[in-house]
């Protein structure tokens, strides 16, 4: 006699909490860890460098420069980590830290595309929603639409920007690390909204909660022991007055204390930025766990095919439209002459007679060739 086990099986959103207590093992990928610290580390530097170069130069070029090279460490070096992670969660056999650098250097650019067409979506969904409410201005028709647009309205934007903040820009990292190309992203974080939506909000909430949760813990302990070591060093190293205030701008009063306290600024910067990689790392393997549970065993073929039959249609048309705008620019630019001279040569047949006979003359008579009328 067999046991049927189908009862025992987990609900899949059941399932999917189930794995996504599991995002706290990123701690131990311990080369997501150290990519990531060093992102920070490079980042921090870079910019740093740059904005005391600028300081020192007051050019404000160089400031800029400074904080969109920070921006470009941190950008590609945080999706190199997602690279990692996605992997890890995936169950695939990592990569040293080279290669995943430069498996971001040539895919991340793919986030920036997509973020951009996400937000041209938003964009053209509110443009073509005020073009109806101008169409509301009519005096009396005007009103007894605008009740009928409002609420239709309220519930697409609503519906667009959720979509666009819990699911579009938080599952478009991992998309694009498990190696989708831009319009498969696009396809596919469409039909996980269309299919989805409720169950991967709720499933982001949760995974916010948790890595609160950790952030919360961490800090406290490193709260409690930076405020004691703060204490016992004030005493034995005679540093006087010392707070958190001082520990992050690395000042004090001056005198003999000022370089212990530059010191512990330091170090205890290092120590912030340390223990805040472990939050990052718990919210990143998170943010890809909750991709694959909500892509597991779905056919997105239907919906690139069709993204893909909207993209050839709207290509087909802007090229029909290009084609009639050059065929009206060369029909505008043709030369008129042939038609303009055809108006003067009929003109001789009636425009000369001669008063007294009616008959034709030429204009440099000056007797009619019929009846001999002087015509000069």
């Amino acid at each position: 006699m067999t046991i049927s086990t189908e009862a025992a099986k987990p609900l899949p959103f059941s399932s999917a909490v189930g794995s996504l207590i599991e995002a706290t093992d990123a701690i131990r990928n311990f080369r997501a860890i150290a990519l990531l610290a060093l992102t920070f580390i490079g980042a921090m530097l870079v910019g740093g460098v740059l904005t005391m170069l600028a300081g020192g130069m007051s050019s404000a070029l160089l400031a800029f420069l400074g904080a969109l090279m920070a921006f470009l460490v941190m950008f590609y070096g945080s999706n190199a980590v997602g690279i990692l992670l996605m992997r890890d969660a995936q169950g695939q056999p990592g990569m040293s830290l080279v290669d995943a650098v430069l498996v971001s250097l040539y895919t991340s650019h793919r986030l920036i595309a997509v973020v951009f067409l996400e937000f041209l979506i938003v964009l053209a969904a509110m443009i073509a929603i005020a073009i109806i409410l101008f169409v509301c201005k009519i005096p009396v028709l005007g009103p007894v639409l605008y009740a009928v647009v409002f609420p239709l309205s309220a519930i697409v934007l609503g519906v667009l920007v959720f979509a666009l903040f819990y699911v579009m820009l938080p599952l478009a990292g991992p998309a694009a690390w498990s190696g989708a190309s831009v319009f498969q992203i696009i396809a596919r974080l469409n039909q996980i909204v269309r299919t989805k939506l409720v169950s991967v909000i709720l499933l982001e909430v949760l995974l916010f909660l948790i890595t609160a949760f950790v952030a919360l813990l961490i800090f406290g302990v490193l709260g409690t022991g930076v405020s004691l070591t703060t204490g016992m060093s004030a005493g034995i190293l005679s540093l006087g007055e010392m707070n958190m205030y001082a520990l992050a701008a690395g000042l004090g009063r001056g005198g003999s204390g000022s370089g212990y306290i530059v010191a512990a600024g330091l170090g205890g910067g290092l120590l912030m930025a340390a223990a805040a990689v472990v939050p990052g790392l718990i919210f990143t393997k998170g943010v890809c766990i909750i991709y694959l549970d909500a892509t597991r065993n779905v056919d997105f073929s239907a919906s690139e095919a069709s993204l893909n039959d909207g993209l050839a249609t709207v290509k087909k048309k802007a090229e029909e439209a290009r084609e009639r705008a050059r065929a009206l620019a060369e029909q505008a630019s043709a030369p008129a002459a042939p038609a303009a001279a055809a108006a003067p040569a009929a003109a001789p047949a009636d425009s000369l007679q001669c008063p007294s006979c009616k008959a034709p003359v030429a204009s440099d008579d000056v007797f009619c060739g019929e009846c001999a009328h002087k015509l000069k």
